[in-house]
């Protein structure tokens, strides 16, 4: 297996190939700039030598030899098939697409453990392809590979699963303070827990909307824009969301909840938490605040939040080779009776797969010590960057909105591994910098070796204008800092950057 702490993954013909190499992988190299734009413009050169991709965006081989398994057995001439995890999942998914595009779904039992095939006509397709990219609600590679060998879950399998699954539960508990395992909720990815979430509190089409405040993950903002009764965009905000927020409920309008991230991706600014917790308390509107970037270990957000979502794909993983998500809740929060009471129905319709639980619980036994070490090796690759006279802008939670992540920051957390910056010189610049750099490259954060992607094309390639008036330029690039030596990784930097 390469080890791509000492041979990255970032040579041209390293084009398509899983990062990790992995079987499960949920990344995949796209080692030039022009690959990028490649895959974004569906180029069948960049496209057709994916081994794998992000899960919910590229189906995973396993998945798609499943969704073809399916298609072969229950589609009618014109349609094609996608499995979800469950009948609750697969009904919600013909529901948007009769919402979106009006045409009608066919649902079947796939006849393994619950799986549900919809079926639609191909040219709804992708209307049915957003739903699973939307919702997250989606099925592993290791359950669609269990499915396709028609392995029946035995005894001992559901058995080490449901320990994994309780360990997993009291060891996200026990980062955070006043919280129980019993109020942890599992799911297959983290957008599955974020969607669950919003269904409870704002998931009705006469609900108020929902209210985003600071820059939007892409998709946790389109689960707001397109379910329920939309979103109040404070993606712009110079009060860190306070007066903007204060202002809406002032002029007489109701909120279901507020969302927003801990700190943001790809800006990493931090909302006015403790500006905005106590009004939006006496108006019993929860506060949502997902912490993937910055991580439990290094915050508390139940400081001011009354629901925290975090995606387990990331860096309690680690190893890049297994998607979970977790819904926390806290008594004593806004909202708690009914999220505690919802939440069980909601986790068993887009649960963790046994054996993605056993992976994951493996995976994250050293969680906390892997972020205190990428909290200290970005902090010296950062102070590097921060020299250099060919970088325009940083972004990092320690140079933006530094007071308010403090205000969440544990008394021994960290400011988290994950920057982006902008180079002088434009898109020429940018390019030539990332062509140049020997690291791996590809999309997802949190994994033991570092990652570098240009975060904005990548996911808002559709929508650069309306992320460059959000402040996430087109050139933007992200970096995810890893285990590396951090004098290796400098040089590294360094290197590419003397190529401009």
């Amino acid at each position: 297996m390469r080890d791509p702490f000492s041979e990255p993954f970032s040579r041209e013909e390293d084009l398509g190939k899983a990062l990790p190499e992995s079987d499960h992988a949920v990344s995949v190299c796209l080692p030039r700039w022009k690959h990028v734009i490649g895959y974004e413009e569906g180029d069948p050169e960049v496209v057709d030598t994916f081994e794998c991709g992000y899960p919910r965006f590229v189906p995973h081989p396993f998945v798609d030899e499943l969704f073809y398994a399916a298609q072969e057995e229950f589609a009618k001439k014109s349609e094609v098939a996608l499995v979800f995890p469950s009948l609750a999942a697969a009904w919600r998914c013909a529901e948007y697409v009769k919402r979106r595009s009006g045409a009608s779904c066919r649902l079947e039992s796939y006849g393994w453990e619950g799986l549900t095939v919809v079926l639609v006509g191909e040219e709804y397709y992708g209307a049915a392809w957003k739903y699973w990219q939307h919702s997250g609600e989606i099925v592993s590679s290791r359950e669609a590979e269990s499915a396709l060998r028609d392995e029946p879950v035995d005894e001992a399998i559901t058995n080490d699963g449901k320990r994994a699954l309780e360990i997993i539960r009291e060891r996200i508990a026990s980062f955070y303070p006043g919280v129980e395992g019993a109020d942890v909720f599992l799911f297959s990815s983290g957008m599955g827990a974020v969607f669950a979430v919003h269904r409870i509190l704002a998931g009705e089409q006469d609900s108020p909307p929902t209210i985003q405040i600071e820059f939007p993950y892409l998709d946790s903002f389109k689960v707001q824009e397109q379910f329920g009764g939309g979103v109040v965009d404070l993606s712009v905000s110079e009060s860190g969301g306070v007066e903007e927020t204060r202002e809406w409920l002032a002029a007489g309008h109701a909120a279901s909840a507020v969302f927003t991230e801990l700190p943001s991706n790809p800006l990493l600014r931090t909302a006015d938490l403790a500006g905005i917790s106590p009004f939006l308390k006496e108006h019993e509107i929860p506060l949502i605040v997902d912490d993937t970037v910055a991580t439990s270990v290094n915050v508390d957000p139940f400081r001011f939040a009354d629901v925290v979502t975090t995606s387990l794909t990331k860096t309690f993983s680690g190893a890049g080779d297994v998607a979970a998500g977790a819904v926390i809740i806290k008594k004593g929060s806004v909202g708690y009776e009914k999220l505690k009471e919802a939440l069980p129905a909601e986790e068993s319709a887009s649960p963790l797969f046994s054996r993605d639980a056993i992976a994951l619980e493996r995976n994250s036994r050293h969680y906390e010590d892997r972020v205190c070490a990428t909290n200290e090796i970005a902090a010296e690759l950062i102070k590097f960057m921060e020299g250099r006279s060919e970088v325009e802008a940083l972004w990092h939670p320690s140079t933006q909105c530094r007071e308010r992540y403090d205000q969440c920051r544990k008394e021994d957390g960290g400011y988290g591994a994950l920057f982006s910056f902008l180079l002088k010189g434009g898109e020429g610049a940018a390019q030539q910098f990332y062509d140049a750099l020997e690291i791996s490259k590809g999309p997802s954060l949190g994994t033991d070796f570092t990652l570098v992607c240009p975060y904005t094309l990548l996911a808002h390639y559709g929508e650069l204008k309306w992320a460059a008036e959000r402040g996430a330029p087109r050139n933007l690039l992200r970096v995810w800092v890893g285990l590396e030596d951090p004098e290796d990784l400098i040089e590294r930097f360094r290197k590419a950057l003397e190529s401009l």
